[in-house]
């Protein structure tokens, strides 16, 4: 059966660092991991301003750019049946419609999330990450996207064979770390997950 592995989390939580290396070897080995933030930052620094002297312009470009690309991707990995890595934030319905395009596909839907404990605890993480040269993030999308893939993941849970934590399957948990050991911000954010952890 093949794999979808869907890198989530808050801005700064260490995705893009260290995400990768929960992947297991045989999917790091055969797939690229597609993070749209990092190529939209790569083809903006392209296109400004050597392609075109506005900023917003560069910006819409990439964004074109990323959107194709990634579109392009699922296209080629829903028709081979192909396993598929991607990182991003899943704030609204529209971000959960690849998931259940893959699911009907008949592929395992594997998420990979970062949690922190706090919105301020993530702003500072990606202050720190500009500091030392990585992209900005401005704080309504820090808390969008902190609160929004919390929210969308409580209502979409079933979509998923594996998220880190916990192993759900055929909406049962398999596993689970003890309730009590559960961050605090999975507990607040996640309820119907935890309704069903014994």
């Amino acid at each position: 059966m093949p794999s979808l592995y869907i890198i989530t989390g808050s801005n700064g939580a260490g995705k893009s660092t260290v995400g990768p290396k929960y992947l297991p070897d045989e999917i790091l080995n055969s797939c690229e991991v597609f993070d749209g933030d990092l190529l939209f930052v790569k083809k903006r620094n392209e296109y400004f301003p050597s392609i075109t002297k506005s900023p917003k312009e560069a910006r819409r470009i990439a964004w074109e750019f990323v959107s194709d690309k990634f579109d392009r991707l699922v296209k080629d990995a829903l028709f081979t049946k192909s396993d598929f890595v991607y990182e991003g934030h899943f704030t609204n319905d529209a971000t959960w419609e690849v998931p259940k395009k893959f699911k009907a596909a008949g592929f395992e839907i594997n998420l990979i999330f970062f949690g922190l404990a706090t919105i301020d605890l993530s702003q500072l993480r990606v202050t720190d990450r500009v500091s030392e040269g990585g992209h900005y993030v401005d704080r309504m999308t820090i808390e969008n996207n902190f609160i929004g893939n919390l929210e969308k993941l409580n209502k979409n849970f079933r979509l998923i064979e594996h998220v880190l934590l916990l192993s759900i399957a055929n909406q049962q948990v398999i596993y689970c770390i003890a309730q009590h050991l559960l961050p605090s911000w999975f507990k607040k954010y996640l309820p119907e997950i935890v309704k069903i952890i014994p």
